[in-house]
């Protein structure tokens, strides 16, 4: 269950959220900490600045003297004050004992001080310990500086004053107010976890919904679809695109039980008549040699029908798997002219012309594109009265693509059957006459091909007037000579 529950969409935005947002909340926290803190730290070293300038004012013009006692004088109180010989030794410095008697913490300065340290502030850890650390400047005073450290004790000379304030108080605010900031990070994840799980839920409840839909669709429902309005517009196109996935798998299954029935009752027929010839042959009603002769003819011609009708589903099978086709260089023009000289010899009698207009190359197996000619020369032989005028033009109407159009002077199509014709297994009431011998898959074969090599396959047709079919394919550089 709690893999389940990590696995899910839900959970794996909620922890996006929360950490996007303690991502932002701890950057945000530490720039404004460091903000703060160089701003202390700004305050410390100004403070700085402004007592040296008191001290330098005191020196200016005359002696500068000193009590060891009085050093806190020099400065603001707090501040820890350090003279310098001109060695860079201490000579004197503020008491070390602080509040209750305890010592108080001092700076770590190098010894002995080299010349020119801390001409501008900077930090220095306390003796013995990091912490609390000393924001530190040094400075010059006057030749004539003198300290006597304790009484009774002769003058000595300085030349350098060195001052600290402690970064205690800075660091002290920072702590507090890390662990304030800490405090309210987590009680604002804490609200963000809450109020996203309430709008993740709600949210994501199109998704729920539409999964529900989904199960009852695979489990038969068929007919029911997810609701569209209302939706916000990333969910309603999903909404929208899984409709209309469900209606293709709808019409894809319907066409697929279509196709199932057709097919046996395609098969029924020819296996109706070899089996009542078999009978009758088997019953000894056929005793005439001619007649038995004549059961013979009919079971072979009844056997060939199926056997020329399983060759095309198997082939058609094939083009629906997309198992990649013979690819080469294929002179339309000869094969126009082959597939014309064919059903010239089927039919002496039909008319039929042949017009190339320029020289019509296309990329693709031979084999096939030759079977889509002989398809729809068939199908204008087949479906039309004998004799009736049929053209077979082949053009390349520019250099992307050849185009092969067959039309015929026949009874043409009204346009429910011209909007079915590439169907499988479909003929108009027209051609639904005893002896047609079609199976009704020659045009979807040739819609299949024409589709496999990447063309199309178009008919216009009026009622009394005949109809066109337009093949159009991917066309390759000419062929040389």
């Amino acid at each position: 269950m709690a893999g389940a529950w990590r696995d899910s969409l839900r959970a794996r935005l909620m922890v996006g959220v929360v950490l996007l947002a303690a991502l932002g909340m701890v950057v945000v926290n530490v720039a404004s900490l460091v903000g703060l803190r160089t701003y202390l730290v700004d305050v410390a070293d100004a403070n700085l600045t402004k007592a040296r300038t008191t001290v330098q004012h005191r020196a200016m013009g005359r002696r500068l003297r000193v009590s060891g006692a009085m050093l806190h004088s020099l400065v603001p109180g707090g501040t820890y004050v350090a003279l310098l010989d001109g060695h860079g030794r201490v000579v004197a410095q503020t008491p070390e004992k602080g509040l209750n008697g305890r010592p108080a913490p001092r700076p770590d300065l190098p010894v002995p001080v080299p010349h020119g340290f801390a001409e501008h502030p900077v930090t220095l850890k306390t003796t013995g310990t990091p912490l609390p650390r000393y924001r530190t400047l040094a400075f010059p005073v006057g030749p004539h500086a003198t300290v006597q450290p304790h009484p009774g004790v002769p003058p000595e000379p300085f030349g350098t004053v060195v001052i600290a304030d402690s970064l205690a108080p800075t660091d002290d605010v920072v702590y507090w107010l890390i662990g304030a900031d800490a405090t309210a990070t987590l009680a604002v994840l804490g609200g963000i976890v809450l109020l996203s799980r309430g709008v993740l839920r709600v949210g994501l409840r199109p998704l729920r919904e539409m999964a529900a839909t989904a199960t009852a669709i695979a489990g038969g429902n068929v007919d029911q679809r997810i609701e569209t309005a209302g939706r916000p517009s990333e969910v309603g196109e999903v909404a929208t695109a899984l409709n209309r996935a469900f209606d293709e798998r709808q019409r894809s299954e319907e066409r697929l039980r279509r196709f199932v029935a057709d097919a046996s009752h395609e098969l029924r027929t020819p296996l109706t008549t070899i089996r009542g010839w078999a009978q009758l042959h088997l019953h000894g009603l056929a005793r005439d040699p001619e007649l038995v002769e004549r059961a013979m003819l009919r079971i072979e011609d009844e056997a060939g029908r199926m056997h020329s009708m399983v060759e095309e589903l198997l082939l058609l099978a094939r083009l629906d798997q997309g198992r990649p086709l013979t690819a080469a260089p294929v002179d339309l023009g000869r094969l126009v002219r082959d597939a014309v000289a064919d059903a010239r010899a089927l039919e002496p009698g039909r008319p039929i012309t042949v017009e190339e207009q320029g020289e019509a190359c296309a990329h693709g197996d031979e084999d096939r594109l030759l079977q889509v000619l002989r398809n729809l020369l068939d199908n204008a032989l087949r479906y039309t009265p004998p004799g009736t005028p049929t053209s077979v033009r082949v053009r390349a109407p520019d250099g992307a693509h050849v185009e092969l159009r067959v039309t015929d002077q026949g009874p043409g199509m009204d346009p429910d059957t011209a909007g079915r014709i590439f169907e499988r297994f479909y003929r108009g009431d027209a051609s639904r006459t005893p002896g047609s011998g079609g199976t009704g898959l020659g045009l979807s074969i040739v819609k299949s091909i024409a589709e496999a090599h990447g063309g199309t396959v178009t008919v216009h047709t009026t009622p009394g007037e005949g109809s066109t079919f337009t093949v159009t394919l991917p066309a390759c550089l000419p062929l040389a000579g």
